[in-house]
């Protein structure tokens, strides 16, 4: 709004031998271009979804943190109690460094193909 006021003012200043409604006539068409170039980059309804996960994100974070406060203090114990397959943790490892490498190199090649075909 204050950048309208500047243009307005410098074309009052700058246009003294224009007719009487040229400012009034250049600022209309600089609000029609803005108006139609201006796109959000988050729609409103995917900015309410976003919204929606990051509160239900906070709250399940606070009902775990209120969960862990009020429940028995012995919650190692309760977690050990839970009965969990031998895990090879070199494999855990392993597959997790395989992925992610694996997803470096699509990302690498998808962009090495895309600058191919735009050039």
């Amino acid at each position: 709004m204050e950048k309208d006021k500047q243009l307005k003012e410098i074309l009052l200043h700058s246009a003294e031998g224009a007719s009487a409604d040229f400012t009034d006539r250049v600022m209309k068409k600089v609000h029609d271009i803005s108006a139609t170039y201006y796109q959000p980059l988050v729609s409103p309804g995917l900015k309410k979804r976003f919204i929606f996960v990051f509160v239900a994100t906070v709250a399940a974070i606070f009902g775990l943190c209120l969960l862990i406060a009020l429940a028995d203090p012995n919650v190692m114990g309760w977690i050990k109690s839970i009965p969990v397959p031998g895990v090879d943790y070199n494999k855990v490892l392993l597959f997790i460094l395989i992925f992610w490498t694996l997803f470096a190199l699509n990302t690498v090649v998808q962009k090495t193909f895309r600058l191919n075909r735009n050039p």
